[in-house]
């Protein structure tokens, strides 16, 4: 037998009788030898369906394939009808090229299974199987139980849409998983009526539409007025010039974006796509600039990033926030291409242009910090990477303004760059990590000087002391920039501290830090400005942003309100409902306040806060506050001698000194005291989960709180209570995660 011969050949096709009998057939024609010797009949299948897809599939495939990039290069709104035709080409069989219809393979079971482990989701995506569905109520129940198993999965929220979304601790949502208002793992409030009869279509909008000269002029009269001194995004005196030129103007886009903010405080019933809903006004604008947004992807320039930044602004305040959210993404990676985070002073530039470059940055970084603080997210400009210089060029027009445009900005800028290095250092994932397994008190302490320093640094122009409301003061507000400034710095005060209120269980102290008392202090100061805004008939007129702080503000004030002392306690309940009425105020100008008054009502009325019942006449200067002889928890209300310690502390220079010997030169001796007494510090001891507020997210996203809802609903199958000064736990809500 020759070599060739040993060789195994290759069969084509098997008789039947082999098939059958599952033995290797030589495929001899018309008989095969296997067949012969045994005598059989032998008989081979004329045609056999080949493995694979058919012929022409992968042809049809690629021809669709070019087809669709060619439809979603011209589509950008998703609601385009020309979506509704790549849905139908999605559906329809495949046809190749020799006229067969081949119809697409429903995805199995198994794929999906194997992408959902390797990707690490939580959710059931939303995909329709042609057999063996599971109900929705199932695989909805099944998302739940694997959310319990994981603690860090509450950090996943399925919005209104079933989209998946993230919201980190700084959030302060999640508090709220054991409330009513949790249904199916999506927060079931009701804003104003705002639901999907509000989101009517609008009728055809003409992008390159102006509003007529007087309706323009009293927007960017409100614009410059009311947006532009907190933020100023452009360059006013170039911008106003350009108004003035014959034939050439401000970008068209530009225009809309400022049209759109300026009118959510706008009475005129033109800037209203629907006249008899006030919550539509600037939507028209809003349309017109999206439309025009399509235009600059291939070629944007600075006045892009503008429009973008305020096109998130309208939208965060228009009850939209993941588009704000990447609208804003999407200006900061605009502005890192155009390398608005570089130093251009010695570029070829005119110094106009090195101007506006400079104020685009800095308020692309300003709202990053925002932005992630509101959110729970990280920010996304690294404070290494960029060299840009404060932009330095006063207006013409505010000579005569206290403070002036520009000094408000630079103090704006440094206290949020404080604000990015607490989101750094508490709340995101390798910060907090960090935290778990050391003292926080030299990171607490660092950060506390910092704040503490920007205070004493201010120039007199931007000095500010609120008035006591609950002492009866008043006093006259100043601009309403400076007033949110100061806002932001209490905001930011709170959310160093809160991290580390004690529990009630806790046995050892988590910082030498009074971090109650401070954080206490710092949401009766954002109350106190409220308060004062509210009074002059000013707070409708504040960036919706400051949403941000009044929400940060009432988490503490619910907080305290759970106290076991009653009259502070009593006080809180007070400054609640004003948080909450200064909101319903703010809620002609931003629908998104509507929500977060909603949170906060439903926070406390899972805590059983009464809110109804408390005669708001009562300050302090009607009856004198006492103090129990004896407070056996750290986290004890604050006396008022102690305030005046603290207002010292950030008021007169008192600087906080690092931890050394276990002590601190704290504001509060008393409330010192009584922590030594009944709370024992030990250093690189400490126990996050057992704090009061470690798990809270520190944004006001709806989102972040639907984790709170999916949370025990029984006291006395959690470590603590949440909220709960007293022994007595019974029926109370868990704060802590389940350890």
């Amino acid at each position: 037998m020759t070599e060739s011969d040993n060789k195994r050949q290759r069969v084509s096709k098997a008789c039947e009788q082999c098939r059958r009998k599952k033995v290797k057939c030589d495929g001899t024609s018309p008989f095969c030898n296997n067949c012969v010797a045994l005598g059989l009949q032998c008989a081979y299948k004329e045609s056999t369906k080949k493995r694979g897809p058919p012929k022409g599939y992968i042809e049809a495939i690629e021809g669709r394939l070019h087809r669709l990039e060619a439809l979603l290069g011209s589509i950008v709104n998703e609601d385009d009808p020309r979506s509704q035709a790549i849905m139908a080409e999605l559906n329809a069989p495949l046809e190749t090229a020799y006229g067969e219809l081949v119809r697409p393979r429903p995805l199995r079971r198994e794929t999906l299974a194997s992408y959902e482990a390797e990707c690490g989701l939580n959710n059931e995506p939303n995909i329709k199987f042609e057999e063996h569905q599971e109900s929705p109520n199932k695989s909805q129940q099944a998302s739940l139980n694997r959310n319990k198993e994981n603690p860090e999965n509450n950090n996943l929220s399925i919005d209104e849409s079933g989209q998946l979304r993230y919201y980190g601790k700084s959030s302060g949502f999640y508090m709220l998983r054991n409330s009513k208002n949790f249904k199916d793992r999506a927060f079931q409030f009701n804003s104003r009526e705002h639901d999907e009869s509000h989101q009517q279509q609008l009728p055809f909008v003409d992008p390159f539409e102006m509003p007529p000269k007087d309706l323009s002029d009293h927007l960017l009269e409100l614009y410059f007025e009311y947006f532009y001194p907190l933020l100023p995004i452009v360059h006013k005196k170039s911008f106003v010039e350009s108004l003035n030129q014959t034939g050439q103007g401000p970008p068209p886009i530009l225009l809309n974006a400022i049209y759109a903010v300026a009118s959510r405080i706008s009475p005129d019933i033109r800037v209203r796509a629907i006249p008899s809903k006030p919550e539509t006004a600037g939507d028209i604008f809003f349309e017109r600039a999206r439309l025009l947004l399509d235009l600059e992807w291939d070629n944007f320039r600075v006045y892009t990033v503008q429009s973008l930044l305020l096109m998130s602004s309208h939208q965060n305040g228009a009850l939209k926030t993941s588009r704000g959210w990447l609208y804003s993404g999407m200006a900061i990676r605009m502005s890192q291409n155009l390398g608005l985070h570089r130093d251009c002073d010695s570029w070829d530039l005119t110094e106009t242009q090195k101007e506006e470059r400079k104020r685009v940055f800095y308020c692309c970084f300003v709202l990053d910090r925002l932005s992630c603080a509101m959110h729970g997210r990280s920010p996304m400009i690294d404070e290494r990477d960029y060299d840009t210089p404060y932009p330095s060029e006063n207006d013409d027009d505010d000579v005569n303004r206290t403070p002036r445009v520009m000094e408000n900005f630079h103090y704006l800028i440094k206290i949020c760059e404080i604000l990015g290095e607490v989101i750094r250092d508490l709340y995101m994932v390798k910060g907090r990590k960090q935290l778990s397994v050391s003292s926080p008190d030299a990171t607490v302490s660092a950060l506390d000087k910092k704040l503490n320093k920007w205070m004493t640094k201010l120039p007199p122009n931007l000095q500010y002391r609120p008035p006591n409301s609950r002492l009866a003061q008043k006093a006259a507000t100043p601009t309403l920039e400076l007033c949110q400034l100061h806002m932001l710095f209490y905001t930011t005060l709170i959310l160093l501290h809160r991290p580390f209120i004690p529990g009630v269980n806790q046995t050892v102290a988590p910082s030498v830090f009074p971090a109650a008392s401070f954080c206490s202090f710092a949401a009766n100061k954002i109350l106190d400005i409220t308060e004062s805004l509210m009074a002059e008939q000013r707070l409708k007129n504040v960036n919706n942003y400051t949403l941000f702080f009044m929400f940060t503000a009432g988490i503490i004030f619910i907080y305290n309100a759970a106290s076991a002392d009653s009259m502070f306690a009593f006080e809180a309940k007070i400054s609640i409902n004003k948080i909450m009425r200064a909101m319903d105020e703010i809620e002609t100008t931003w629908i998104t306040s509507a929500r977060h008054c909603n949170i906060l009502g439903a926070l406390a009325g899972l805590r059983d806060i009464d809110l109804d019942n408390v005669d708001e006449s009562y300050t302090r200067s009607s009856k004198r506050y006492q103090a129990p002889a004896s407070i056996a928890v750290p986290n004890s209300p604050p006396l008022q001698k102690n305030e005046r310690k603290i207002e010292e502390k950030y008021y007169f220079g008192s600087n906080s000194k690092s931890p050394s010997n276990n002590s601190i030169d704290s504001p509060e001796p008393p409330l010192q005291q009584q922590q030594q007494q009944h709370v024992q510090f030990e250093e690189n001891n400490f126990d996050p989960n057992a704090t009061a507020f470690w798990g809270v997210p520190m944004s006001f996203d709806i989102d972040d709180w639907n984790s709170y809802f999916t949370s025990q609903s029984k006291a006395d199958a959690t470590p603590a209570a949440i909220f709960n000064n007293s022994n007595n736990s019974s029926s109370m809500p868990s704060w802590n995660q389940p350890q």
